[in-house]
């Protein structure tokens, strides 16, 4: 075996829960090329492991697992570990395939964080996994030190956006908590991404950044006091960098899908979790609709007296 080959076509979030398995994997094989084959907006977080973009050659060999039945020459003799939710991807299996599930398919049972659930994968495969992994990305991409030394520094950002529309808090809830929290002295700058601007949110009465890239929303993030998102990729982010925050949660389960570090709140209801796979079709999304401006207000108030 000359090379690793690591696969990932999920979400933001999905791939940061699935970051420290492959930094188990760097780790495990310190001594092979690791390959990417994934979007490249996240080759930036995984260079540090030393991992490159996967070749042409390699990308004509990762098509051909598709065709055909046998394993592709293009690939030599590398392993793959492919990162998936809950549904495996449409390929013959093989010995050098490994296909790492966030899921086991069911709906029923403890939930397990696909962080978690990675990392078994690897352990039954005899890779070991570092539970000191938060030093590790820390040591690479920064760590929050309450904005010191950051132009900004005392803002408190607001993530009003989602992947799936289902998991964002009303937008008119958003802005009375800016309003209440200038009310307090307190300055506050909302984050749009790619799909609030594709879905045209509108910020007019506040101050607002749109980030071009995730090392630029690093550094806004570094540079925060505080910050209240909904169940996001951004949110994970935040987390990881050890920036304190709180996340709301309505469809999905905060004990399966918490980001690392902060503060969640989710309301009781008996539909709640509707998934565990991140799959929403939820057309009456309450749980995170109902969740109180007051309730937040009172999380948001006691960070702001630490």
């Amino acid at each position: 075996m000359s090379s690793i080959l690591l696969v990932h076509r999920g979400a933001l979030g999905d791939f940061l829960m699935a970051w420290p398995s492959m930094l188990a994997l760097h780790e495990h094989f310190a001594d092979k090329n690791v390959y990417w084959a994934g979007t490249n907006d996240r080759v930036h977080w995984l260079r540090p492991l030393g991992v490159e973009p996967f070749s042409l050659e390699m990308r004509r060999g990762m098509d051909a697992l598709f065709l055909r039945e046998q394993w592709p020459m293009e690939l030599g003799d590398a392993r793959v570990f492919w990162f998936v939710l809950d549904t495996n991807p449409p390929v013959r299996t093989h010995s050098r395939l490994h296909v790492l599930r966030a899921f086991s398919g069911s709906e029923r049972g403890p939930a397990m964080s696909p962080r978690d659930a990675y990392a078994q994968g690897l352990r039954e495969l005899g890779i070991a996994w570092n539970s000191d992994w938060p030093a590790v990305w820390r040591g690479f991409f920064g760590s929050w030190r309450g904005g010191e030394g950051r132009e900004g520094g005392r803002e408190i950002l607001l993530f009003p956006g989602a992947g799936h529309p289902a998991k964002q808090w009303p937008l008119v809830q958003f802005f009375e908590l800016a309003r209440w929290l200038q009310e307090q002295g307190h300055e506050v700058r909302f984050i749009l991404g790619p799909a609030e601007l594709d879905r045209r949110m509108g910020v007019s009465d506040y101050p607002v950044s749109c980030p071009d890239s995730l090392e630029v929303l690093r550094e806004l993030l570094l540079s925060a006091r505080l910050v209240v998102g909904n169940d996001s990729g951004p949110m994970h982010l935040a987390g990881m960098l050890g920036v304190p925050g709180l996340a709301l949660f309505g469809p999905a389960l905060e004990a399966q899908w918490s980001p690392v570090g902060l503060r969640t709140i989710g309301l009781e209801l008996a539909c709640r979790p509707c998934t565990r796979t991140g799959r929403i079709s939820c057309a009456d999304p309450r749980c995170i609709q109902g969740i109180p401006q007051n309730r937040v207000r009172r999380e948001v108030a006691a960070f702001l007296t630490r």
